[in-house]
């Protein structure tokens, strides 16, 4: 009996662990340890960990390998904003910045034991949730753990406290502050359900930003309702509606170097040219300003019939568009600036198996804003909606390489400082009898300020802004 070695690479460091059941894995060195596994030895090469094996078989109680195959799929390499994060991480210090977080607050009957098994059935339907990570020769890779099994949420009763919801924020904000880097050792996908009164729970959900991002979060959320739902009425199981991410991963393979990657190429460095430069709030330069997980939320609400009216006197312009143009108005006001550059956030989704893929694909690019005293606020709206669809059309080149096309590192030439989000994705919930909302509590580090819009289908909007 020998261990295979996933990696194919002879000259690998590699752990002996062992878990609950004394079944026995190889493991690699670089990559972090998986949870339910306590390490047997030390790293050491393949041939001494058979040497181990051969000289030990005899005496382990149950003899037993796990699993029979190597432990790892195929490994994958990292895309879309996944090294953008990774380098990040690696760059800070930080224990917890680049996970993402929200609660939904459940108002009605619920059966915790029933939304348990559908929160475990649910993740165990996104592959990007099975993720393992590692670090080989000084690159980066993934892969999924196909062994990868989730325990049921934790079921906290805290009607007894004396706020129940500060004692719910409380224990999600202990879960946030733990060491949650991709190497840090703690999972790096989390569930809670905590009851806060007799018909009202919060349901936490964390996971570390190299496995979702904001579109594929509450996709995820949605499918477990979904299951749900489903099984209260006595149906069957939803599918998966969620694309393996290794169809993401190939596409964008097949797009580095390709015609359409040297077209958006093209396209992107003559919009760097003539780039204004980037605004922000702070005093502080943005070039070399370090993350920070030290941030600032706040939610504002447009009244529906202050909004409706504006919108009535511009029938040409969608909602979101006069929202995003009254945006950048309010910037350049305080930046007291008629022509900087802003992040906007492309869902990157369109047209590519990434539609119904989980993985972290957003991405931020620099929009020129630029206030003409003499244009109407319809007009300023039509015109950053001409400039964003062709933006689109581009979308998938990565921010960071517009910088390293100019041979530039990415901390030394920042593009933009505030980043514009419009959220158009559904956070609704559909669950018979109860009332679900969503409260965002962490969606990664902000280097300047954020402004997330969230046109309503009532006709009002919602503003969350995020900074330092």
């Amino acid at each position: 009996m020998q261990f295979s070695n996933p990696f194919d690479n002879p000259q690998g460091q590699f752990y002996i662990l062992r878990n609950g059941q004394q079944q026995f894995s190889l493991w690699p060195h670089s990559c972090a340890l998986p949870e339910g596994w306590a390490v047997e030895c030390p790293p050491q090469s393949l041939a001494a960990c058979n040497d181990w094996l051969a000289a030990n078989w005899s005496t382990l109680t149950p003899p037993t390998m796990h699993p029979e195959e190597p432990t790892m799929t195929t490994r994958l390499p990292l895309v879309a904003a996944q090294p953008g994060i990774w380098m990040a991480e690696r760059l800070s210090t930080l224990p917890g910045a680049w996970s993402v977080a929200h609660y939904v607050e459940l108002r009605g009957d619920i059966d915790p034991i029933l939304l348990g098994r559908a929160i475990v059935t649910g993740l165990s339907q996104a592959d990007t949730l099975s993720m393992r990570f590692c670090e080989d020769n000084g690159e980066a890779w993934q892969w999924v753990d196909e062994h990868r099994a989730f325990a049921e949420p934790d079921y906290r009763d805290l009607r007894a406290a004396s706020d129940p919801h500060a004692a719910a924020l409380a224990l999600m904000q202990a879960d946030l502050g733990q060491n949650l880097r991709v190497d840090g050792g703690n999972p790096l996908v989390c569930h809670q359900l905590l009851r806060v009164g007799d018909n009202r729970w919060y349901w936490y959900q964390r996971y570390h930003h190299l496995l979702v991002d904001g579109f594929s979060f509450p996709a995820i959320t949605r499918q477990i309702a979904a299951i749900y739902r489903a099984w209260q009425r006595g149906e069957a199981t939803p599918d998966s509606p969620f694309t393996p991410f290794a169809e993401v991963v190939e596409e964008y393979q097949r797009y580095y170097g390709s015609d359409a990657w040297q077209r958006d190429k093209q396209f992107w460095q003559a919009q760097r040219q003539a780039l204004p430069a980037p605004a922000s709030l702070s005093d502080a330069p943005l070039a070399g300003r370090a993350t920070s997980s030290d941030i600032w939320r706040m939610k504002l609400e447009v009244d529906a019939g202050v909004f409706s009216r504006l919108a009535a006197g511009a029938p040409q312009c969608q909602r979101a568009d006069l929202a995003l143009a009254l945006t950048a108005l309010w910037l350049g006001r305080l930046c007291n600036r008629m022509d900087y550059a802003a992040g906007f956030i492309f869902m990157r989704r369109m047209g590519s198996a990434a539609l119904t893929a989980t993985g972290p694909v957003l991405n931020v690019l620099p929009l020129a804003v630029t206030i003409d005293a003499g244009e109407t606020l319809p007009e300023l709206a039509t015109r950053l909606a001409g400039q964003l669809k062709k933006m689109r059309r581009h979308q998938r080149y990565d921010a960071e390489q517009i910088v390293r096309d100019r041979g530039r590192a990415a901390g030394d030439e920042p593009l933009f400082g505030p980043v514009l989000n419009i959220k158009v994705f559904d956070y609704q919930l559909d669950i018979d009898g109860v009332e679900a909302i969503t409260h965002t509590l962490a969606t990664g580090p902000v280097n300047d300020l954020e402004l997330a819009l969230f046109p309503d289908e009532a006709g009002g909007s919602v503003a969350g802004g995020a900074g330092e």
